[in-house]
């Protein structure tokens, strides 16, 4: 029996009449009744019977009405949610982001996303790039936020902002009427950083190690907040991405971009030739409109 033939049996119930079930199927009287007949020879059974002018099921035709309505319903469900889905009305999305990247760039584009598609639910998961990586490259994550380079070549990216790390001196320090830095300063100098998980961690390493240098980090750590505060109160120099210290201590500290500059670039990142999902591309769209016009 397959979905057109259960449709038949649940409309010749509901009428009760093989006239008024042809009619509201939009087929012939013959056409039905042959139907009905080779479904009921399938299973060598009788799935209705006639009293007076009307039909009604057998036991055998009650059983097959159940499952045929227990069948087109879910049918009829599934369509309902694919078309939910398509029309972004329901869907869930694993998103992904470092804390600071979060705290900078994202309440707003994120409401805005949670207003215009109320249905979606956001899975939000905050780590350094290093470890968001890998949760988008195992399928943990539909898409993260990441700093470039992005080492995963399982991962493709659409590009989001491009910005520098600097360093960051108090308006005390001997460094504070410097135009540019090298990292050939650091030299034996002590300095606050983000932690190895983070990106830009990793690529001040690998810096040093190009320069055969060995660095001396004082404190390390995910809140930019404390590296900051430790920092001013050492007379200390901290090394982040120029919009972080900006945003929370800019009154205190001067910025001195480094030469050549130290690129801090921020991706979307997804799997390659996985599927993404309608909510998945929906946000992907919104969140480079936000960056586009609004960072």
């Amino acid at each position: 029996m397959d979905i057109r033939e259960m449709k038949y049996i649940d409309m010749i119930a509901q009428t009760r009449s093989m006239t008024k079930a042809a009619q509201n199927l939009h087929i012939s009287q013959p056409a039905l009744h042959k139907s009905l007949r080779k479904v009921e020879g399938e299973y060598n059974t009788t799935f209705f019977y006639r009293k007076g002018h009307e039909v009604f099921p057998t036991d055998t035709g009650l059983v097959a009405l159940e499952y045929a309505r227990r069948t087109l319903d879910s049918l009829s469900e599934m369509q309902k949610k694919i078309c939910e889905i398509q029309n972004l009305e329901a869907g869930s999305i694993a998103f992904g982001f470092p804390a600071v990247v979060g705290t900078l760039y994202l309440p707003q584009a994120l409401i805005d996303f949670q207003k215009a598609y109320p249905g979606i639910s956001l899975k939000i998961v905050e780590a350094g790039a290093n470890e968001l990586s890998a949760l988008v490259e195992n399928g943990t994550l539909d898409i993260a936020i990441l700093v470039r380079p992005i080492a995963h070549q399982s991962l493709s990216e659409i590009p989001l902002l491009q910005d520098q790390v600097v360093a960051g001196v108090t308006r005390e320090h001997i460094w504070r009427n410097r135009n540019h830095i090298a990292i050939e300063d650091f030299d034996g100098v002590t300095f606050n950083t983000f932690s190895p998980d983070f990106s830009v961690h990793t690529q001040l390493i690998d810096l040093f190690k190009e320069k055969d240098i060995t660095p001396h980090i004082g404190f390390s750590g995910s809140n930019s907040e404390f590296l900051c505060q430790i920092s001013t109160l050492s007379n200390g120099i901290l090394v982040l991405p120029r919009p972080i210290i900006e945003s929370i201590c800019k009154d205190e500290m001067v910025l001195i971009p480094f030469t050549p500059a130290f690129r801090w670039e921020l991706s979307l990142a997804f799997r390659k030739n996985a599927y993404l999902s309608t909510g998945s591309e929906a946000l992907i769209r919104h969140l480079q409109e936000h960056f586009l016009h609004h960072i």
